[in-house]
Order: structure tokens, then C-alpha cells, then sequence
């Protein structure tokens, strides 16, 4: 395979690929004969190995491999490893091409093929790449927690020691993205960086440490060192942490340590360190991580508008804009993951304008929306924003509501930290008030379909 893939490259795979298309690819699957020829099969299982470590370099290299895979099961016939090809299409649908609708059809087709030949030593590795790379844009987030544990489960059963580990790491990780209990991830955090250095994983357990103390920091439990783990010493903060991706040259650690410290340093009001991360994250590698996009892309534009309110700079403006593009195209596949996200994106941007009204109506519908999606952090962030701007316009009494509907949020989420900021001093007041008939949190938040 080549280190880059050129547009040529690229435009021959798809070529190559659509001549497989079909009105019932499912049926063709089931119908279709099983590959016999020895070496058709061994260079499946070659590059259904070496797939992982392709994407890792670029994830334009995932076509080439899925082309290849799905030319041989095709012509030749399908084998277990053919599943892994049909979710290297799906992702490469979706992450070069931005086909979100195809992209899933294709990883429900990498599903029948594990069906078809009931191959459990894969069916981890193949269900935890499908939910972490495609499930995000159709499904509902929180569903995949659940999912990754039993993924976690079923890959150490197969001895699948390298996908157990990246499944459990996701399982914290979309649990965070979820509002999973900021204490209950910080507990696994601390087992599975043991479990990640006992098992000389030691390139993920880099990127788990700073994840890990983002996740410490909003817990509010300073005196927890996620860095102790490391037994060399070598690694003790985030610097450190970088200091190494960097040495390295592992460019997804780099950004994805940007990406941890983004986060960080926006719920806590640091928007010029914020906007610092962001902008060396994005002018990183290529995008790896959906979900890691998702937050990212979120969190950019709400310290664009953010800092162009404090700056009058148009550059912040379209920063903003940018991501409020993003996140309606989103938005248009997964109500339930982007719609509140959108709106606040939306209310900040108003509120940039000028457009008062407009603005006041997007914060409510935002607070609305990640209550009945169940996102209680992201409601407790839409109470905050919405208090600021009611603090600007003046509206003190219902500053002062929102600002403890917000701290009552992120105690759910157990942000114990977040609630040592200035902003939720002196907010003593009952939130029931705020918006009638709204619950904190998710006790009557709807369901996941």
C-alpha cells in the first residue's frame, strides 16, 4: 500500500467497488459462494490484520484495503474476514466522503457477513469498530456504553487483548461524551490504566492518562494523580504526555491529548487556552475519532462566539458559523445526538447578532433538548450559557435560576469540580422555577429508541 493515498488512488477503489452494488446486497451476501482459494483467503486475513494499523497512518488507506477486500469476496467468494472489509468501506463512506446514509448501510452489511459465518474469534473487533466509527451518526450515543462492555467481555473471551483494551476505553469514553457519572468514570479510569500498564499497552495508556486526568480535574478529586500509574516516571502531566507523542512522532496521541486538554479548559472558562487547543487540534492529522470530532467541533464553536463577543474578531465568527454548518448536516441523521448541541450553537450565535429573542428561544429549546436526550451535562452547559446571556441583558432573577438549574446539573454529573467556579457563588436559589414541567437531569428524560 502506498504511505498516501492520491485522488487517483482513491477514485480507482471507488470504481472498483461500485460495480458490486446491487439492489439486495444482503441477499447476494447469503446467496453468494464461500472463498476457497487458499491464497484469496490468506490475503484477507492479511490485510483484516493490518486494516487497524493502515487506518492509523491515514484514513484515506482504509478504501484501498476495503476495495481490495470486498473485489476479493465478491469475485471469489466470502470468508469471515470479508465482514471487516464491508465496515472498512462503511467508514471510509462516511470519513472521506461525508455519505453517512451509505456508509451505515454498509456496516449493517458487514454484520450480515458475521451472521452468515457465526466467526466469533472477530465479531468483537468488527462490532466495536462499527459502533465506534459509524453508530455515532445514526444512533443513539449512550446506547454504545452498554454495548462496549459487552464488547469488552466477548473480545477477552476470544483473546482478543488489543480490542478488549480499545473497547474499554471507548466504553469510558462515549460514557463521558454521554453524561455518564463523572465519579463512576473516573473509578474505571483508574482500573483500566492498571490494567492497560500491566499489560504493557503502553502508547494507549499515554493517551488514557490525560484523558483520565481531564476527567479528574471535573470530578473535582485533586488529589488523585492519573499519571502515578506510569511506573517509570517518565510521564507525570500532560507535558510530559505531549513531550512523548511528540518524540514519537504519533501524531493521533498529540491530538487527541489537544483534545482531552479542549475539553478541559472550556468547562472551566479558559477561552483563549481553549480556542489554543482547538486550533492545534485541528491543524493536526486527519480526523480519527468521530466522537473526538463531535466534542471537538461542539466545543470550537461555543468559544468562537464565545471570544468573539469579548474580541469583535470575524475570524471567531466563522469559526462558529463553521460549526453550526457541521452540526445541521449531523443533525439530519441523528436528532437525538446533535439536535441540542445545534441549538446552543444557535442561541450563542444569535446572541453574537444581536437577535435577542431568537437567541432566548434556542437557549430554552437546547435546555429541552438535552433533557429528553439525556445529556444532563450538555443541559447543565445550555442552563450556564443561557445564564450569562441573561446576566448581559440584565435579567438577574433569572440569571441567578439558570445558574442554579446549571450547578444542580453538573452535580448530577458529579462535575464536582465545575461547581468551584465564580459563577455558581451566591446561586442558592431553587431551579424549579426556571422552566415548569423541566425535570433536572434525565429522570424523565425519554429513552433511546
Amino acid at each position: 500500500f502506498p504511505s498516501v493515498a492520491t485522488p487517483d488512488d482513491i477514485q480507482n477503489a471507488i470504481a472498483s467497488i461500485r460495480e458490486f452494488h446491487c439492489d439486495d446486497p444482503k441477499e447476494k451476501i447469503l446467496d453468494a459462494p464461500e472463498l476457497t482459494d487458499t491464497k484469496k483467503l490468506w490475503s484477507l486475513k492479511l490485510m483484516d490484520h493490518i486494516a487497524p494499523y493502515l487506518h492509523m497512518m491515514s484514513s484515506k488507506l482504509m478504501i484501498l484495503i476495503s476495495a481490495r477486500m470486498l473485489k476479493i469476496s465478491f469475485q471469489h467468494g466470502f470468508a469471515p474476514e470479508s465482514a471487516f472489509g464491508f465496515f472498512c468501506y462503511s467508514y471510509s463512506l462516511i470519513s472521506t466522503f461525508n455519505n453517512i446514509e451509505e456508509g451505515y448501510r454498509w456496516a449493517k452489511l458487514a454484520l450480515v457477513v458475521l451472521e452468515r459465518f457465526n466467526a466469533p474469534s472477530l465479531s468483537p473487533k468488527v462490532k466495536i469498530c462499527i459502533t465506534m466509527f459509524v453508530s455515532i451518526w445514526k444512533e443513539p450515543v449512550q446506547s454504545s456504553v452498554d454495548e462496549f462492555f459487552h464488547f469488552h467481555r466477548e473480545a477477552l473471551l476470544v483473546g482478543d487483548i488489543e480490542f478488549a483494551a480499545v473497547s474499554s476505553k471507548a466504553y469510558t469514553h462515549h460514557g463521558f461524551i454521554s453524561g455518564s457519572s463523572l465519579a463512576t468514570i473516573e473509578r474505571e479510569c483508574a482500573a483500566i490504566s492498571l490494567d492497560m500498564m500491566q499489560s504493557k499497552q503502553l502508547h494507549g495508556l499515554v493517551w488514557y492518562m490525560s484523558f483520565h486526568a481531564m476527567v479528574v480535574e471535573l470530578n473535582g478529586k485533586k488529589g488523585r494523580d492519573p499519571f502515578a500509574v506510569y511506573k517509570n516516571g517518565s510521564i507525570n502531566n500532560y507535558h510530559d504526555a505531549l513531550a512523548y507523542a511528540e518524540t514519537t512522532g504519533r501524531r493521533r496521541l498529540v491530538r487527541a491529548i489537544y483534545s482531552n486538554r479542549l475539553v478541559e479548559a472550556f468547562f472551566f472558562g479558559r477561552y483563549s487556552e481553549a480556542m489554543d487547543m482547538a486550533e492545534k487540534y485541528r491543524n493536526e492529522s486527519e480526523i480519527s475519532m468521530p466522537i473526538e470530532h463531535v466534542l471537538n467541533s461542539f466545543l470550537e464553536g461555543l468559544t468562537a462566539f464565545h471570544l468573539a463577543r469579548s474580541e469583535s474578531c470575524s475570524r471567531w465568527m466563522e469559526l462558529g458559523e463553521n460549526s453550526i454548518h457541521s452540526f445541521q448536516s449531523w443533525a439530519v441523521h441523528s436528532a437525538w445526538n446533535f439536535d441540542n448541541k445545534l441549538f446552543l450553537l444557535e442561541a450563542e450565535s444569535y446572541f453574537c447578532h444581536g437577535q435577542y429573542d431568537k437567541a432566548e428561544e434556542k437557549y430554552q429549546s437546547a435546555i429541552e433538548s438535552s433533557r429528553l436526550h439525556r445529556f444532563v451535562h450538555e443541559e447543565g452547559l445550555a442552563c450556564e450559557l443561557f445564564g450569562s446571556f441573561c446576566k448581559t441583558r440584565g435579567k438577574s432573577s433569572k440569571h441567578i435560576e439558570l445558574m442554579a438549574r446549571a450547578r444542580d446539573c453538573y452535580k448530577k454529573w458529579e462535575a464536582y469540580g465545575l461547581l468551584e467556579k465564580d459563577c455558581f457563588k451566591n446561586c442558592d436559589t431553587s431551579c424549579d422555577s426556571i422552566i415548569p414541567g423541566l425535570s433536572i437531569g434525565n429522570e424523565k428524560g425519554d429513552s433511546p429508541p
